[in-house]
């Protein structure tokens, strides 16, 4: 017998028995499909993450005061005296209401020198315009959402017209309505969601947010190191110098943490789909070894129309090798239609506020991405379980004397 009747004879062996092979398979699909997904939404979550902080620079420390400190420019002073740190930017932002043609939209207001912008979100371009300088105090530069109407995608403002800013301050217990018109000097292009919703947000000098946000400090800063691998070490020395007055935040290592989190669940889940995959194993030895003592007639049968040990080794094997091959190929494509369904309840089921006071939110949208490898070398794993599974079952029936066998009833 060559290779092909060998798969036709062991293939009609498995369709006499068709419950018990298709549940086997199953539960080979049911391991193949886990560890695929997996791997989908693992590449899909690590891609999400990078985009996150692709907007942010690698050497960024975003500052924040945690006890009576005050952000000022004495502080931001010292800050720059620290070695490693190359340059720190202060900032005051604020909540409001932009209006543009009768249209609303809630936005986070900062002021910040915007000629140092890039140094924080290397990413940004402009659409048309262009920054707002220091001693202007009546422009304003809008992210690309910001530009258009909250009804259509369509521009609701361009480079020169006026729109007008609004926020609310409690005072004497009383909410006060403070509002100001500012001349759109620049729009940028699309960012993309992240960390820091650039397109969600508007820019204006320092000088005209501390007038108009009443501000007699700053709210943070930003400390932009000479390289990314010194962040820790600047943190360490700010650390000692203010103790817990200062919050400080590193981007890389929030992404780091996320990293490590998600490794560890993305390898719990992994022994999940490999203990499925040896439950599979089992199912195979089981039902190869049912079959066994049910053909003992039929072994015997064949041995003696010339089968060798070799041959009948053969078709048994190639019953564990077509429940490997057949399980491993539908579990690949089952799990990367798993992958993407897991993704969008994800996307649909988490969003991450921004601001506790109607800053925004930041949705979880993971668009799953697969190795053509790891789909590859999942098969191959479930077709090579399947086979040393089914090993045991077929050298016993091989191993069978004929004589005995026919004598079976």
């Amino acid at each position: 017998m060559n290779i092909i009747e060998i798969f036709s004879f062991s293939f009609e062996a498995l369709k006499e028995r068709y419950v018990r092979a298709t549940l086997t398979t199953l539960m080979v699909i049911m391991g193949a499909s886990l560890i695929v997904a997996l791997n989908g939404a693992g590449n899909g979550f690590k891609n999400f993450v990078d985009n996150q902080f692709s907007n942010l620079g690698a050497n960024i420390l975003i500052v924040s005061p945690k006890g009576d400190i005050d952000i000022n420019e004495a502080l931001a002073d010292d800050l720059s005296e620290i070695e490693g740190v190359e340059d720190v930017i202060l900032s005051v932002q604020q909540t409001a209401s932009i209006t543009s043609k009768g249209e609303t939209q809630t936005s986070i207001v900062m002021g910040i020198d915007q000629n140092k912008l890039p140094l924080i979100f290397p990413t940004i371009s402009f659409q048309s315009g262009t920054f707002v300088s220091e001693t202007d105090n009546v422009g304003i530069i809008l992210g690309n959402e910001i530009s258009r109407s909250p009804s259509g995608d369509e521009t609701s403002v361009a480079v020169g017209q006026t729109v007008k800013v609004s926020y609310t301050r409690y005072m004497n217990q009383q909410p006060v309505v403070f509002e100001r018109t500012f001349i759109v000097r620049g729009i940028l292009n699309y960012v993309g969601s992240g960390v820091i919703p650039i397109d969600q947000m508007a820019f204006i000098s320092t000088s005209a947010a501390k007038r108009f946000f009443d501000r007699k400090n700053y709210d943070g800063l930003y400390v932009i190191t000479k390289d990314p691998n010194l962040n820790d070490e600047v943190m360490r020395r700010m650390r000692h110098i203010y103790g817990n007055e200062l919050t400080i935040i590193s981007p890389q290592v929030i992404s780091n943490v996320i990293y490590k989190i998600s490794g560890g669940i993305a390898l719990f889940i992994r022994i999940v789909a490999m203990v499925s995959l040896l439950v599979a194993s089992v199912g195979i030895i089981t039902m190869l070894h049912t079959s066994v003592m049910e053909r003992v007639r039929e072994i015997g049968l064949l041995k003696a129309l010339g089968f060798t040990n070799r041959l009948v080794l053969a078709v048994f094997l190639c019953e564990a090798l077509i429940i490997g091959t057949v399980g491993g190929g539908v579990g690949a494509i089952f799990g990367m239609a798993l992958s993407y369904g897991m993704s969008w309840m994800l996307s649909k089921g988490i969003s991450v506020e921004l601001s506790s006071n109607g800053g925004g939110s930041l949705s979880i949208e993971i668009i799953p991405s697969f190795d053509v490898w790891n789909i590859v070398s999942t098969w191959i794993l479930c077709i090579v379980l399947s086979v040393i599974s089914g090993f045991y079952p077929s050298w016993r029936a091989s191993c069978l004397n004929p004589v005995e066998t026919l004598r079976r009833e």
